[in-house]
C-alpha cells in the first residue's frame, strides 16, 4: 500500500514539472534567437572589415554583402557566408 502511495505522490509532482519545462522552452528559445542574430551580426562586419581592409570599394562590399543576402533568402540554409567570403578572396 506505500508503494502505491509514493506513486501517486511523484505523479502529482510531474504536473509541476510540465509547467516549469513549459515556461523553459520559450525562455531558451528567446535566447538562442538572440544569441544566433547577434552572432550573424557579428560575422557580418567581420567580413565587412576583412573586405576593407584588403582594399575593396565600397561599390564592391556592397555588391558582395547584397550576393549574400540573395543567397541566404533563396536557400533555407543561414550559414552561407564562409561561401561569400571565398568569393570575395578569389575575386581579389
Amino acid at each position: 500500500m506505500m508503494l502505491a502511495g509514493s506513486i501517486w505522490e511523484s505523479a502529482l509532482r510531474m504536473p509541476q514539472i510540465a509547467v516549469i519545462m513549459g515556461c523553459m522552452i520559450p525562455i531558451v528559445a528567446i535566447i538562442n534567437g538572440s544569441w544566433y542574430k547577434a552572432q550573424k551580426v557579428r560575422a557580418e562586419h567581420d567580413l565587412e572589415r576583412m573586405l576593407v581592409e584588403r582594399g575593396m570599394s565600397a561599390h564592391e562590399i556592397e555588391r558582395i554583402m547584397v550576393a549574400g543576402y540573395h543567397e541566404e533568402s533563396e536557400t533555407l540554409n543561414n550559414c552561407r557566408w564562409p561561401s561569400v567570403l571565398s568569393v570575395a578572396i578569389s575575386t581579389r
